[in-house]
């Protein structure tokens, strides 16, 4: 047994239809958006003096001197000094030291810029 819509009627139902398939693509939207949305990053946790020595592999007098002088980046909220290990590695990633250069590339450096002053003399 089948209903037969009267042709009348056929503008609304194609309404309905278009409302409710436009209620049905922000539902989709609003789903992948969460599904390709990456989560927030938790923030990171602030390590204590000992943990920040453990990072760098160092002492923690050495750490509190590099302190001192300025060259490790650190907080200090209160009495106590705090470090974000993340800063930290950037820290030891930026301090690379290159290795040392050959003998020739050394005698390029140092007599780079310098005048031949025997060039057209005459040794007797």
């Amino acid at each position: 047994m089948t209903n037969k819509t009267p042709f009348e009627a056929v503008p609304q139902i194609v309404a309905r239809l278009e409302e409710k398939l436009d209620a049905l693509t922000e539902t989709v939207t609003k789903l992948f958006q969460r599904l390709y949305t990456p989560p927030p990053e938790d923030p990171e946790e602030m390590v204590a003096i000992a943990e920040a020595a453990n990072i760098l592999h160092l002492s923690v007098s050495r750490v509190r001197a590099l302190v001192q002088e300025g060259r490790v980046p650190c907080y200090k909220p209160g009495r106590n000094l705090l470090f974000l290990p993340s800063e930290l590695r950037r820290w030891l990633s930026d301090s690379k030291r290159r290795g040392q250069s050959s003998i020739e590339e050394q005698m390029a450096m140092m007599t780079k810029g310098m005048r031949n002053s025997t060039k057209g003399r005459r040794f007797s």
